[in-house]
Parts: structure tokens; C-alpha cells; sequence
């Protein structure tokens, strides 16, 4: 009965995760919510940044800074792109936004000239949000 019980509980606090959505069937972020880093670079990199879909978090936006820049405010199940200095430590950065203010977490990035990286922003059941690379 118990271990039932420790299933159920584990199956419903995993249903309240985001999940990840692939780049090409999130919706890009609006223009008016892309605040940096939109202009094209000659020999840049191209950073691609998904926010996963799902009920946890999905009423509020989240902050996406970039060396500590505001870069864009995005969405559950939306995708920004944007251009950085290739070959350069780059220190990304995620936060709630508004009342879903939460602390902020950072990750290094350093892409090569012409590459393209893909991070996605995640959140738990416990509400715990991070920045995370993948393959999506």
C-alpha cells in the first residue's frame, strides 16, 4: 500500500515538470519581448534558447540575460535566437520574472565561429528553474 502510494505521489509531482520542446516547433518569442542581441555579427555564433512547455511556471515569463544583459523575456513553448561574439566566454543567465521572481542561474557558453548552441530553460515540481544545454 505504501509503495502504491509512493508511486502515485512520484508519478503526480513528475506530471507538474516542464518538458522539452524541440527549437522548430516552439513559437518564437515576439519582437517586443527580444530586447539584445539581435543584430547579426560577421563571423558570429548563433545561441538558440527554448523554454520547455508545460503547466509548472507557464503563466509568467522568464528573463534571459546574456553577460548579464537583459536579452529577452520568454515564454513557455517559445524559442529566441540571438548573435554573440564567437570564441569569447559568454555567461548566460535565467530568472523568474515579475511576481514569478525567482533567483538567477548562470551557465558559461563558448561558441566557435559560424556554430550554433542550443540551451533550454527548464522547471521542476519544486519550481527550481535552470539553464541547461540540449539537443532540442
Amino acid at each position: 500500500m505504501q509503495r502504491s502510494m509512493c508511486v502515485a505521489v512520484m508519478m503526480a509531482l513528475s506530471g507538474c515538470a516542464t518538458t522539452p520542446i524541440p527549437a522548430e516547433e516552439a513559437d518564437p518569442v515576439p519582437i517586443a519581448r527580444l530586447l539584445a542581441y539581435q543584430e547579426a555579427l560577421v563571423d558570429g555564433a548563433t545561441l538558440i534558447v527554448t523554454r520547455d512547455r508545460g503547466f509548472t511556471g507557464s503563466t509568467c515569463n522568464t528573463v534571459f540575460f546574456i553577460n548579464g544583459k537583459p536579452a529577452a523575456e520568454i515564454g513557455a513553448g517559445e524559442r529566441a535566437t540571438f548573435q554573440v561574439l564567437p570564441d569569447k566566454r559568454n555567461i548566460i543567465g535565467v530568472s523568474g520574472a515579475g511576481v514569478c521572481s525567482t533567483g538567477l542561474k548562470e551557465r558559461e557558453v563558448s561558441i566557435g565561429i559560424g556554430d550554433v548552441a542550443r540551451y533550454r530553460i527548464s522547471i521542476d515540481a519544486t519550481m527550481s528553474m535552470d539553464l541547461s544545454p540540449t539537443a532540442f
